[in-house]
């Protein structure tokens, strides 16, 4: 059972190096006497450190006024304990010490701390607050090749610029696991300030010579990147390779030539060549890779068959067989050019990628129409021009929106986004423009409005297809004029304004019926941003399932959850009406009664579920009477579907559909049909 004894420390330095030296000294004493071992520790606290060592004492850094606790675990040790606590209580004895008894233990001390990093293996080395260099181990000469004698009392950072000491000091943060270059040497190196009392009194450098690990790992790293590459370039060939060893025994077979030969590996290793084709004569002069053989297979397809000697060192060590199908260079010509267009292609797509603003790194996905969707966005943000999104509900407007914003010039400015939809008309012209005290009842004191707020940055208006044509009007006057008039203001007030618009409403209707003004149209159409709807871009509904799981579970601290592939397929065939959005409340729906790990077809709403809810849909998609027909590129993705499986090569499918096969490529990758 533990025996505990509460002090509180009266010395008015707490706990100093001298203090703990003669607590030490007199633990000792005790211990010896009582055959026990004695402990100190905070009040509050479960792990203490030992009383018979000044060290452990030190670091625990006990302040005047603290309450802290003696305590044993040793039976026997009541009085022990009882007297160390009672020693602690004399606040007068411990501030007369037995000075040259103390003054020896520190000393101990101070040897046994020298002896301890001389001995270490890694470089130590230690500065005073002004970054003068006081302890320069015989391992930190052997890594940096200076000499202590040299350094000790200099500024470090003129003797190894390298490790920024100086920084260390007025950054007062701790920095682990950083790597550094001494001459030809590297480096890793952990570098800690020494902080009393909110005070930088010095800094500690720990650093481990690390340049033959980093040989040996760039090396490992180089073998398995070969291994892993050349294991994936014989897999995926078409051609059928063998090896061999210099017995012309079989080491390895890919699985195109186990396909073409209709040869199991496990039955071909280790037995010769020859027994694998008895009808073929395999003379010295094939395996010198100067002699092919013509390989007719029973279903009546012929291979022609080389063999190239692989030489380590100068010695024959085996062969390397490749098997091509005559009939496939026939091919060749045809399938290099569409791979040239392939190319070409996604090259094209790569410039868009790549040419994006880090600021759209924050929207999910990679299908074709979104990337275009966000590389016209990425290129409008260079510009202040007036840029109008278009895109149903639920498909991220607002989110490109301040992605534009923020890869733009004005992107430390404001963001202000206002929806026009959801203010009333007689209440949006305040909103936007602000008023003057006592403009009206209630007016009390005047008020900034969004245009005023935003100066300097990015207004975003959503749903500006909802806007009455009188505050249209008015909108216009502000766009032209760069210009605002508070309500009941008389002197008008200069702005300076980014204006991004965002609708789902079809402008171009609006603007024949005449609800839509059309000279606001062309001042806020100078860039137009179409982000397509997620039925679209079925291939990121993974990425984006991904994307809001990690997203709900950080929300509502729930277990990350993944999908079940029957789940996921159902989510992939839905039509999505409310688009990313719906997506996301799906999920979170999903998550939430979920009792696994695991997002099961139950979890989603029951319309998913239901077979005859599907065919409904699927029905209501492809309808050809009343208001819901297809889009076009609902169409086109369709035809081009169905013609892929009829036909099979992009050839004959654009000759089918009278385009050419580099335009097939092209839509195949947009609608993601490989």
């Amino acid at each position: 059972m533990e025996k505990v004894q509460r002090i509180i420390v009266k010395n008015k330095n707490g706990f100093h190096t001298r203090v703990a030296a003669m607590v030490a000294r007199q633990s000792q004493k005790i211990e010896k006497i009582w055959d026990c071992q004695l402990f100190l520790r905070r009040a509050d606290s479960k792990d203490g450190v030992p009383c018979n060592s000044v060290l452990p004492l030190v670091s625990l850094k006990v302040k005047n006024g603290e309450l802290v606790e003696v305590y044993s675990q040793d039976p026997g040790s009541d009085e022990a304990v009882f007297k160390l606590a009672s020693f602690l209580r004399q606040t007068v004895d411990l501030e007369i010490p037995e000075t040259e008894v103390i003054d020896s233990i520190l000393q101990e001390n101070t040897l046994a701390s020298e002896k301890i990093f001389e001995s270490i293996n890694n470089g130590l080395i230690a500065m005073d607050s002004n970054g003068i260099i006081n302890i320069f181990n015989r391992a930190a000469e052997e890594i940096t090749g200076v000499k202590a004698k040299d350094i000790i009392g200099k500024k470090g950072d003129e003797w190894v610029p390298n490790f920024n000491l100086n920084d260390l000091l007025n950054s007062k943060r701790e920095n682990f696991g950083l790597k550094h270059k001494i001459g030809k040497k590297w480096v890793i190196t952990n570098k800690s300030p020494i902080i009393i009392d909110d005070v930088v009194m010095g800094g500690v450098v720990i650093f481990q010579d690390i340049s033959q690990i980093e040989e040996l790992s760039w090396e490992l790293h180089s073998v398995k990147e070969l291994k892993e590459k050349l294991n994936n370039i014989l897999e995926t060939v078409d051609d059928g390779i063998c090896m061999i060893n210099a017995n012309r025994e079989v080491t390895y077979v890919n699985h195109p030539f186990v396909k073409i030969f209709k040869k199991a590996g496990t039955q071909v290793l280790t037995r010769k060549i020859q027994d694998l084709f008895p009808e073929e004569k395999f003379g010295n002069l094939f395996f010198l890779g100067k002699e092919e053989l013509i390989i007719t297979t029973r279903d009546g397809r012929e291979f022609i068959m080389n063999a190239r000697p692989i030489m380590i060192e100068s010695k024959f060590s085996g062969n390397v067989v490749v098997a091509k199908e005559l009939t496939e260079i026939a091919k060749l010509a045809d399938r290099i050019e569409l791979l040239s267009q392939k190319t070409q292609y996604l090259q094209e797509e790569l410039a868009k990628k790549e040419g994006l603003n880090q600021s759209f790194s924050s929207i999910v996905g990679k299908s074709g129409a979104l990337i275009e969707s966000l590389t016209v966005a990425s290129k409008a943000a260079r510009t202040d021009a007036a840029v109008l999104i278009r895109g149903e509900s639920g498909t991220g407007k607002e989110m490109v929106a301040r992605a534009i914003h923020q890869a733009s010039a004005r992107s430390n400015k404001p963001f202000v986004g206002m929806n026009c939809a959801a203010i009333p008309s007689n209440l949006l012209e305040s909103e936007l423009f602000g008023y003057e005290k006592g403009a009206f009842t209630g007016a009390y004191k005047e008020k900034r409005g969004k245009f005023e707020i935003a100066s300097g940055g990015t207004i975003f208006l959503d749903e500006i297809g909802d806007m009455d044509k009188a505050m249209q009007a008015k909108l216009l006057r502000v766009l032209q004029e760069q210009e605002i008039e508070r309500i009941g203001g008389v002197k008008p007030i200069k702005i300076d304004v980014r204006v991004i618009a965002a609708t789902n409403s079809p402008l171009e209707e609006m603007m024949k019926e005449g609800t839509f003004r059309r000279d606001l149209y062309y001042r806020l159409n100078v860039i137009t941003v179409m982000l397509p709807p997620l039925r679209h871009r079925k291939g990121d509904i993974p990425l984006l399932v991904e994307y809001f799981t990690e997203k709900i579970s950080k929300k509502y601290d729930l277990p990350k959850c993944a999908i079940k592939k029957d789940a996921l397929t159902a989510l992939e065939q839905y039509h999505f009406p409310g688009n990313v959005r719906e997506l996301e409340n799906m999920i979170e729906g999903g998550m939430t009664l979920s009792n696994t790990e695991w997002i099961t077809l139950q979890d989603l709403p029951a319309y998913l579920c239901d077979e005859d809810s599907k065919e409904d849909l699927l029905e209501k998609t492809f309808s050809l009477d009343g208001d819901n027909l297809p889009t076009f590129e609902e169409m086109e993705r369709w035809l081009i579907e169905l013609a892929l499986k009829k036909h099979g090569s992009y050839r004959k499918v654009g000759q089918a559909l009278g385009l050419d096969h580099k335009t097939i490529s092209k839509k195949v990758d947009k609608y993601q049909l490989k």
